[in-house]
């Protein structure tokens, strides 16, 4: 599983992989700043992926844990990639966990994200953190006439735990909203505009927060969801980057292995690998999955990197 944060509390958060049993924890990241994003980790095969706020100390903690702010367990039916929203609820800090690439059986689930189109652009909305919009919104395209209706056939409006898409033509759009009771969406916007650029095949997270009138946004796209070309090199190279990203992420949070050192073992074990074998629905496929052959060769290639990459042997012995 591959995890990342958009952090729109006011405050800085850490991020922690902790196995279960006997607890360990492993630093992934420490002060992920206010509205930004990070990078995407993977908590080890049955581990956790921990959000805490920033300077906590006691992270093995396993009751009354003040300074969590979630802890999460990876469900196979939830796919693979995950983007994860801290933000504030009344006086509570809160955690949305956002699926991208859910199984057909967690169709339903407000997580569970609508799957790329490969005939339109989608902006998929996120508005948990917005406040004084008890009723919803509603969301228009700047330069298309009338509010837009999701692209799911719901009749949601932007607002609450809802995670509605809406389809847009062309390679780029820029997303305004209204007011609930202006149904047309002829009257002044309570928020936007937002650029959202991708085109067929892609979907942006558009992640709202503050309130009508002064919204505030946080535009992510989503990783991988454009099908390569199998003649096109470029194509090819991208998503062999984003293999090697979660490669690199996975290695930092199993072994602890600085991000240069894991870059280049990841580049090793999706060279030994291959993208055929790796990467599927353009997600990187969980490696305990693989035939023994295949873990074989990754393993071979991780003990290969101890040369190359500078590795120190007694991280991967222990």
């Amino acid at each position: 599983m591959n995890y990342r944060v958009i952090n729109l509390l006011d405050a800085p958060v850490d991020l922690y992989a902790r196995t279960q049993g006997i607890v360990e924890a492993f630093q992934l990241d420490l002060g992920v700043a206010p509205l930004s994003v990070s990078q995407f980790f993977a908590p080890p095969t049955n581990g956790r992926f921990l959000i805490t706020e920033d300077g906590a100390t006691d992270v093995t903690c396993v009751a009354t844990c003040p300074q969590f702010i979630t802890e999460l367990t990876p469900f196979a039916d939830d796919g693979l990639v995950h983007t994860v929203v801290v933000y504030r609820s009344g006086d509570s800090r809160s955690a949305f966990d956002l699926w991208e690439l859910p199984t057909a059986a967690s169709a339903g689930n407000a997580n569970a994200l609508t799957e790329p189109d490969p005939s339109t652009g989608l902006v998929i909305v996120t508005a948990v953190a917005l406040t004084d919009a008890d009723f919803g919104l509603r969301l228009g395209f700047d330069g298309v006439p009338g509010c837009q209706s999701p692209a799911n056939d719901s009749e949601v409006l932007v607002g609450g735990n809802q995670t509605p898409p809406f389809a847009y033509d062309g390679a780029m759009s820029d997303v305004l909203l209204y007011d609930n009771q202006d149904r047309d969406c002829t009257g002044s916007p309570v928020g936007g505009p937002f650029t959202i650029v991708g085109g067929p095949g892609t979907r942006t997270h558009l992640v709202l927060h503050g309130s009508p009138g002064s919204i505030g946004a946080v535009v992510v796209p989503m990783e991988g969801d454009v099908e390569p070309d199998p003649t096109d090199e470029a194509s090819d190279d991208s998503v062999r980057d984003l293999a090697i990203e979660a490669m690199a992420a996975g290695l930092v949070g199993e072994l602890g292995l600085p991000d240069d050192q894991a870059q280049c073992a990841g580049g090793l074990i999706v060279d030994a690998l291959g993208l055929e074998l790796l990467v599927v629905d353009g997600a990187l496929v969980d490696l305990d999955s693989l035939p023994s052959e295949a873990q074989s060769l990754a393993s071979d290639a991780l003990v290969q990197s101890i040369e190359i990459c500078g590795i120190d042997p007694a991280v991967l012995s222990g």
